[in-house]
This record gives C-alpha cells, sequence and structure tokens, in this order.
C-alpha cells in the first residue's frame, strides 16, 4: 500500500514541476497602482490605446525639400506600457520602420523625399494589445518657394 501511494505520488510530482515551469515562463502582467493604492494587473485591465502625440512635421506643413526631410512622432502609455517590437512607420504606404530609429517612446526616420503631398502612419500597440493610428500629411515644397510663391525669399 505504501508503495502505491509513493508512486502515485511521484508520478503527481512530476506532472507538477511541467506546470509550475510553463508558469514561470510566462510573462508577468506589468503592476500598478489604482488611484485608492490597490494593485491591479494592467493587462488586464487596459482597453485603451496608446497615445501618439508631437507628431513632426505637423498636418499640414510646408518643408522645405533642402536635406533630408525628418518624420518623427512620440507615443506613451501609462497602463500596460508600449511595446517597441510593434511599432510601425509607413511614409506614403510604405513601410520605412526598419530604416526608422525607434527610442524609449519616439520613432525617428528622415529621407530625401521629393517636393509634393507625403503621408506619414505610425501605429503602435501597448503589451496589452490595443493599437493606435495616427495619419497625417504634410508637403515637401521646392526650396526656391518662399514665404510669398516662387522666387521670393532668396536673396532677392
Amino acid at each position: 500500500m505504501q508503495s502505491t501511494l509513493r508512486t502515485r505520488l511521484a508520478a503527481a510530482a512530476m506532472l507538477l514541476v511541467p506546470v509550475g515551469a510553463l508558469v514561470a515562463a510566462q510573462p508577468a502582467a506589468a503592476q500598478h497602482r489604482d488611484r485608492d493604492g490597490d494593485r491591479y494587473h494592467s493587462q488586464r485591465f487596459d482597453r485603451r490605446a496608446p497615445d501618439i502625440f508631437d507628431v513632426t512635421p505637423d498636418q499640414g506643413d510646408r518643408v522645405s525639400e533642402r536635406g533630408l526631410t525628418r518624420i518623427a512622432a512620440r507615443f506613451s502609455d501609462d497602463r500596460s506600457g508600449v511595446d517597441p517590437r510593434t511599432v510601425t512607420l509607413r511614409v506614403d504606404g510604405r513601410d520605412v520602420t526598419r530604416h526608422a530609429r525607434v527610442d524609449g517612446n519616439d520613432i525617428r526616420y528622415a529621407d530625401n523625399l521629393r517636393p509634393g503631398r507625403h503621408f506619414a502612419e505610425v501605429l503602435v500597440r501597448d503589451r496589452a494589445g490595443n493599437l493606435a493610428r495616427r495619419s497625417w500629411a504634410f508637403n515637401v515644397v521646392d526650396r526656391d518657394f518662399g514665404r510669398y510663391g516662387y522666387g521670393y525669399g532668396r536673396n532677392r
């Protein structure tokens, strides 16, 4: 009877070890405190997408074509946090993320864009999987296009 009990306990212990390893291998949810000071797991309760702000150039801006056009955006998520692996930047529908620099809570990219209207889009997910998307358009103008139109503003 004792050997049968020992065998069953040993078999049960062998089954529990892999289950414990699976639980330990899962990423822990970020813990925060709510306004009352109680802890909560933000991934479970986070249903809000991250914020995307400070886009450059701004919507409708006119940018001179001299040199590189710099495109940037900042983002944040004060709940589960932004997942930096999910940040995507598209310029004129083309994914340029691998040529951009993602640092903490911002993305920066520079390219020699031709004169004309251009579209930028940033997509960001937080660690809870919520998606934020921000799109905007700006114009790259010929360097001879000054404040008052062609030919003005250039040493005349």
